[in-house]
């Protein structure tokens, strides 16, 4: 029998690869938060906002200085988003420092908090998905794939 023919799937591109590294940190975030570990949500926050502040600083320094003429955006839509993001992401941090302060007692106050947090996550969540479409199917053509190989290389 003739196995059908699929077309070969393309290697992800340093962002996507980036990005769904960011993802699984901030998911693993929201399943403490749904888990009502309000301390591991906490940590597991703190680390994902370092995470992103890194990767929005590697691309304000090393990628979006060049974003060629005729770019299906500009540099500075990127960097608004990005201080978009870290403002949503502070404000957030906020929320859930609060929570794990004062973590509520009781099954029904722990479900209630927890479903505070992910509504409140939601608006974060949702530029950074967007956000992450727009890099990776504009700016990751856009840019050489050696300048973006180095600028994530040299991450560390």
């Amino acid at each position: 029998m003739n196995e059908p023919l699929s077309e070969p799937v393309a290697p992800a591109s340093g962002f996507e690869r980036q990005h769904q590294r960011l993802d699984r940190q901030l998911r693993a975030h929201l399943l403490a938060v749904v888990g009502a570990d309000f301390s591991a949500a906490h940590d597991k926050l703190t680390r994902w906002q370092r995470a992103l502040l890194r990767h929005i600083d590697i691309e304000n320094t090393r990628l979006l200085p060049h974003v060629p003429a005729g770019a299906r955006w500009d540099a500075r839509v990127y960097r608004l988003e990005h201080e978009r993001i870290a403002l949503l992401a502070d404000e957030y941090a906020a929320r859930v420092h609060a929570v794990a302060a004062r973590p509520p007692r009781g099954g029904r106050a722990q479900r209630e908090a927890a479903l505070n947090l992910l509504d409140a996550a939601h608006s974060l969540r949702h530029l950074l998905e967007h956000h992450h479409q727009r890099e990776e199917m504009a700016l990751a053509l856009e840019l050489p794939e050696s300048l973006q190989q180095a600028a994530w290389r040299r991450r560390g």
